[in-house]
């Protein structure tokens, strides 16, 4: 049997342990509370990081709702440009082809144009169909020319031209030579004026300051 001294000894580091187990839980309970605090504080940080970030958010809704008004808002200026620059193309036949044609027969075939029909609009004849040509002229030659008039110069513009030229006398002028031309701004493709050579089609462009025919 153990004695009464064992027993105390027993006792006391019974004690001692269970004193430093205190120790350690208080430690840990300590550590425990500094860690929650840090955690709070943690939290109440990205709680303010989440606020600015919705802020950010609403502000960067806030731009592209302001953004979309402005392309919304450029888009109906760019069409209203695109708009009046395709009425400005559309007078092209008024304000070069129209005066500078004759001038240029005259310079390159000797023609006096006698008669002029800028955008020339006229009804089959037995048919509901209206025809419209972007200028017609009648020579002193007695021939008549036909000028369809385009922006761009291409194959396709060249072989429209010939279209127009066919259906104008086929319908108005059977029994005349109708002279297929083509009249642009400017044309320095050679592929297409060599195109249009063989094509027997004559180019109107600008040369210089001066309309010309160019092939």
């Amino acid at each position: 049997m153990r004695t009464a001294e064992q027993r105390i000894d027993r006792l006391e580091e019974l004690m001692e342990r269970l004193a430093e187990e205190h120790i350690k839980t208080e430690e840990s309970i300590r550590d425990l509370k500094e860690e929650m605090s840090d955690f709070k504080e943690e939290m109440s940080d990205f709680k303010n990081e989440m606020s600015d970030f919705k802020n950010e958010m609403s502000d960067f809704k806030n731009e592209m709702l302001e953004f979309k008004g402005e392309i919304r808002d450029f888009k109906t200026e760019s069409n209203k440009r695109w708009g009046e620059l395709a009425n400005r193309l559309g007078t092209i036949i008024e304000d070069i082809i129209l005066p500078g044609a004759p001038d240029a027969l005259k310079e390159k075939f000797g023609v006096e144009i006698y008669e002029s029909y800028p955008r020339m609009k006229r009804r089959i004849p037995g048919t509901k169909n209206l025809e419209e040509f972007d200028l017609v002229l009648i020579g002193s030659d007695n021939k008549v020319y036909s000028v369809e008039v385009k922006s761009k110069p291409n194959n396709s513009a060249i072989d429209s031209a010939i279209e127009k030229a066919e259906r104008l006398k086929n319908a108005f002028f059977p029994d005349r030579d109708v002279v297929v031309m083509f009249g642009t701004l400017y044309c320095d493709n050679d592929s297409v004026i060599n195109y249009a050579s063989n094509k027997n089609v004559l180019i109107l462009a600008m040369k210089g300051e001066y309309l010309k025919v160019i092939n």
